[in-house]
């Protein structure tokens, strides 16, 4: 199969998020993700997006930048806010029910096969990747 691409960016404006669901979808269901799999990468860029725009944006003109690359039977998406970061090694494996936040990142990790997140001092990435099943 080809590679296929996609990079765009978008201002943190919660309104954008449904564009950069629908694109990486367009983009998953080419590159042959069905079923439960594309639910996953929907539900797992959605909450990556959410937490860019509301958590790492210092304003609603912050652009955030997303990149998707699906390679070597593999979907790549990468999100990269312009945030102040945080210690992913600071968020549980597993988060209770009292919890205040935090679900979203486990809910990535369950969702998707692997999920990298990183601050370089400039903003924060997060990296998920999917797998194709079949």
């Amino acid at each position: 199969m080809k590679e296929l691409r996609d990079h765009f960016e978008i201002t943190a404006h919660p309104q954008n998020a449904g564009e950069v669901r629908e694109r990486i979808r367009t983009l998953a269901l080419e590159a042959g993700f069905i079923g439960l799999d594309l639910g996953d990468i929907e539900i797992a860029t959605g909450e990556a997006v959410t937490n860019a725009i509301l958590y790492g944006s210092p304003n609603s003109g912050s652009q955030i930048l997303i990149s998707c690359c699906f390679t070597q039977n593999a979907l790549h998406i990468e999100i990269r806010d312009q945030g102040h970061g945080f210690d992913p090694a600071r968020i549980p494996v597993d988060v209770g029910t009292d919890a205040l936040g935090g679900r979203g990142i486990c809910l990535m990790r369950a969702l998707m096969d692997q999920v990298d997140l990183h601050y370089d001092g400039k903003g924060m990435s997060a990296h998920l990747l999917k797998k194709l099943r079949h």
